[in-house]
């Protein structure tokens, strides 16, 4: 199974978690909660297919955990063990939503890119000229 794919099982069934899937000796983060960590560490944001992915280095996980239970992030490790961290006030929505404007014009690009090859894309282009010219 690919990561991807665990991750999609995974994200079903804890929507609003970091999900953290280990790959050798980096964890890799796909979905919308790329946004969170590129916002909270700066890691960059590599788009694979019609997908977005950011990986860190096992060594950078203390760090990740600590910032991530410091700001009560739900979130789900995934490697030989299975370790879920879910706190009674969930702050997912409110770092996803942070982002500051440059971050989410570019999250909104990033979408739109994947979608060029959509018949969609004519709808919501249209639907966002009709903001800017009105």
């Amino acid at each position: 199974m690919k990561l991807k794919d665990t991750y999609g099982i995974y994200k079903k069934k804890y929507n609003k978690y970091v999900i953290m899937i280990k790959c050798g000796s980096f964890y890799d983060i796909y979905g919308e909660e790329v946004y969170i960590i590129n916002n909270l560490f700066g890691y960059k944001i590599n788009k694979v297919g019609n997908y977005c992915r950011v990986g860190f280095p096992i060594i950078a996980y203390n760090k990740v955990i600590c910032k991530l239970n410091n700001f009560k992030i739900n979130y789900i490790v995934i490697g030989e063990d299975i370790i879920k961290k879910r706190f009674k006030n969930n702050n997912y929505d409110s770092y996803l939503n942070d982002l500051s404007i440059d971050e989410r014009i570019s999250k909104i690009n990033e979408k739109l890119n994947i979608l060029k090859l959509d018949s969609s894309i004519n709808n919501i282009l249209n639907s966002i000229e009709k903001i800017y010219e009105g």
